[in-house]
C-alpha cells in the first residue's frame, strides 16, 4: 500500500505539468490566431488606403489633363464659346511688330503699333512641322504711339494699350477651326467675332493655315522649308 501511494504521488505532478503545458499551447494557438487576424486586418486597411491614394492620383491627373491649369497655354472658356482673356500672353513667344498695318491704302492718321505673340507649345510645334496644332492661340496687341518723348524727336514709339485681338484654333469647338475675338483694354471675356469680320481675310490671305506667317520673319523660312507656305495666298510680292 505504501508502494502504491508513493507511485500515485509521483505521477500527480507529471499529470499536472502536462495539463499546464496543454493550456499554454492552447493559449499560444489562440494568441497566434488573434495576431494573424490583426495582421490580416492591418493588411486590408493598408490595401484600402493604397487604393484610395491611387484613385485620388488618377483623378487628379485626369483633371489636370482635361482642364487647363494656371501654367497651361491652351485656350480657356467661360461658357460655351466665350473666350477668357489670355492675360499671360506677354510671357509667350514674340513673333513680330508692325506699325499702321492695314489692308486699306488710306489707313488714316496716327500710328498704331501691333505686337504678335503665340503660345509656346504651338511655336515649338511649328518649328518641328511647319503647321499649327489644335489649341494654338495668337494674341495681337494694339498700342498707341508717340513721336515726342524723352530724347526722341521724330520716330514713333509704343505707348498705351488699346486692346487685343485673339486668334484661336479649336477644331472641336468651331466649325471653321479658327475663331477670332476682340478685347478692349479691360474686357475679361469675349464672344467670337462675326465670320465676315476676320475669318474670310485670314482664310484668303494667310500664308499658313489662316495665319499671316508672311509677316513673321522668323517663321516664314520654316514654313517654306516644310512646304506649307502658300505664296499665292499672300497677295503681294515676296520680300
Amino acid at each position: 500500500m505504501d508502494s502504491t501511494c508513493k507511485t500515485s504521488g509521483e505521477t500527480a505532478p507529471i499529470v499536472a505539468s502536462a495539463a499546464v503545458l496543454q493550456r499554454t499551447r492552447t493559449h499560444r494557438r489562440q494568441a497566434g490566431g488573434v495576431c494573424a487576424s490583426l495582421r490580416r486586418e492591418a493588411n486590408l486597411k493598408t490595401a484600402r488606403l493604397l487604393g484610395i491614394f491611387v484613385l485620388t492620383s488618377v483623378c487628379a491627373a485626369s483633371l489636370q489633363v482635361s482642364s487647363p491649369g494656371p501654367g497651361s497655354d491652351s485656350p480657356e472658356y467661360a461658357t460655351g464659346d466665350e473666350l477668357v482673356r489670355p492675360d499671360g500672353y506677354r510671357e509667350w513667344i514674340f513673333l513680330s511688330s508692325g506699325v499702321r498695318m492695314s489692308n486699306n491704302e488710306s489707313c488714316g492718321e496716327g500710328a498704331t503699333f501691333t505686337n504678335v505673340f503665340v503660345t509656346p507649345s504651338a511655336y515649338h510645334h511649328f518649328l518641328a512641322a511647319g503647321s499649327w496644332p489644335d489649341k494654338t492661340v495668337f494674341v495681337e496687341e494694339k498700342r498707341t504711339s508717340s513721336s515726342k518723348g524723352s530724347l526722341n524727336k521724330a520716330a514713333h514709339f509704343q505707348t498705351d494699350l488699346t486692346g487685343i485681338s485673339v486668334q484661336v484654333k479649336d477644331v472641336a469647338r468651331f466649325a471653321e477651326k479658327w475663331a477670332y475675338f476682340s478685347f478692349d483694354s479691360s474686357a475679361k471675356t469675349a464672344k467670337p467675332n462675326p465670320k465676315a469680320m476676320c475669318w474670310q481675310c485670314h482664310h484668303d490671305h494667310g500664308a499658313v493655315e489662316s495665319t499671316f506667317v508672311q509677316f513673321y520673319p522668323t517663321l516664314k523660312p520654316v514654313a517654306q522649308q516644310f512646304g506649307t507656305f502658300h505664296e499665292a495666298a499672300t497677295g503681294a510680292e515676296s520680300y
